[in-house]
């Protein structure tokens, strides 16, 4: 008996991580691709995207912190087995996430340069980034629909459908920045404008066609007349609003933290900010690797805890979490291993190269402890809607002691970048200590959506 649910467990958290793991993996050898295609370019290049890409991890995440929030209350109704409850969840998401899309989107359309400004003093560098991010905005608004989408549907265990829509998108973006980065088959040979114009294409496709595989299917969320997206219960709007509002300001001071951070390496020097940005992939391909188990405990806690299977959520919390943190440690190995290898694929010099080769073995040391955070912080305790001490811990750990750190060793010690980035990492074990004592205790483990006869919320005895 043991054995058979031992079975169906792994077999969920296959079917939820796999998808997840693969859409995200394949999303970031796109940008190790783009960063190599544009590194032909120059470093000045390379910086540029580098900063543009932190524009617009700025608005992505923000809005990732909206669509994770409708996601947990959307797993504990699939767990209740109250479908039909999904919809007026993706018109909260709409409600509120187009207009901040598209606020950003103004903001940057006005003052493009400015922005780049922000984090780097190089007037080169602040001219190929506004270019670049000129055109990369208008992409926020599909962006952001086609993360409420993805979010929903991997939430009620779907999560092909999302990776299906990347590969395209990632498939099309490789075209389109081979034909109009370097002007072949008769397209415009548009530099660095190319690269953008091929990420806004590509995230408009994706959108495409997520909406047309739902509306084919007939699915819940393919949504026929606006009334659809209306009727979420004044309990469930309060508990919206208590729970995405915390993981929205979460995911904004982790943006501006790592902001911060940019703004750190870029006021250092170009050739540190370059370093920095040529481990940006391997870094993002490397989380990618095992974001699936984040996603996989938000889905599988947060289903659980719908049912009220308190004594199952917190079984699948442990065992999630020791097989993300072995499984990081292997792939940090691998990283020490091949740091060399992947640096030199770039056009820079020995001096750019050697300095991210530096940052590479400082990340690859601290992964396990960045997933460690990835899976608790990110997936089990928002799962039970602790999205308030996550909040706070997050934001104690970044403003407290890791964006402080950098500017002392960056400005008053004037260390290399590979030391300043060792030192400012150390906060992440200062939260996965908290982060892992919160989880022991039991304090989030909450059932956000029990039935309106009581309006309670239960919570484990």
């Amino acid at each position: 008996m043991k054995r058979s649910s031992d079975s169906r467990f792994w077999r969920s958290v296959w079917h939820v991580a796999l998808p997840v793991t693969l859409q995200t993996v394949v999303m970031s050898l796109l940008s190790m691709t783009d960063q190599v295609m544009v590194g032909q370019l120059g470093i000045t290049a390379v910086a540029a995207t580098g900063v543009a890409a932190k524009l617009n991890a700025i608005v992505i995440v923000v809005l990732s912190g909206l669509s994770s929030g409708i996601a947990i209350y959307a797993a504990q109704f699939w767990g209740q087995g109250r479908p039909e409850r999904l919809p007026p969840l993706l018109g909260y998401g709409f409600m509120v996430g187009i207009p901040l899309a598209g606020v950003m989107v103004l903001l940057i359309s006005f003052w493009p340069q400015h922005a780049i400004a922000l984090f780097s003093a190089d007037s080169h560098v602040q001219q190929q980034g506004a270019t670049y991010v000129l055109i990369v905005a208008f992409s926020f608004v599909p962006q952001m629909v086609t993360l409420l989408y993805s979010a929903l549907l991997r939430a009620t265990g779907d999560a092909r459908l999302p990776l299906f829509a990347s590969l395209v998108a990632v498939l099309l973006n490789l075209l389109f920045n081979y034909l109009l980065i370097f002007g072949h088959a008769g397209c415009p040979k548009l530099g660095l404008s190319g690269a953008a114009w091929a990420t806004l294409l590509a995230r408009s496709v994706e959108l495409a066609v997520i909406l047309l595989a739902l509306y084919w299917r007939g699915h819940v969320l393919a949504i026929f007349h606006w009334r659809a997206l209306c009727g979420l219960t004044s309990h469930v709007r309060r508990g919206l609003l208590f729970t995405t509002m915390p993981l929205i300001l979460t995911e904004g001071v982790w943006v501006l933290g790592e902001s911060a951070y940019a703004m750190v390496y870029g006021h250092m020097s170009t050739l540190a900010l370059a370093a920095m940005t040529m481990t940006y992939p391997l870094q993002g391909l490397s989380i990618g690797l095992l974001c699936g188990l984040s996603a996989a405990a938000s889905v599988l806690v947060g289903q659980r805890l719908g049912a009220d299977d308190f004594r199952g959520a917190i079984s699948c919390a442990h065992r999630l979490l020791r097989l993300g943190m072995a499984a990081s440690l292997l792939v940090g190995l691998l990283l020490l291993a091949g740091a060399g290898s992947y640096v030199g694929l770039y056009d820079a010099s020995a001096e750019v190269l050697l300095q991210a080769q530096w940052c590479v073995w400082v990340f690859a040391l601290l992964l396990w402890v960045k997933v460690g955070n990835m899976i608790i912080a990110g997936g089990i305790l928002n799962s039970g809607g602790d999205s308030r001490f996550v909040l706070v811990m997050e934001s104690l750990a970044t403003w407290l002691i890791g964006v402080p750190s950098a500017y002392i060793m960056a400005f008053w010690l004037q260390l290399p970048i590979h030391w300043v980035y060792l030192v400012l990492s150390l906060e992440e074990l200062v939260r996965l200590a908290v982060g892992y004592w919160r989880l022991r205790s039991r304090r989030w483990m909450r059932n956000l959506v029990a039935t309106p006869v009581d309006d309670a919320v239960a919570q484990p005895s």
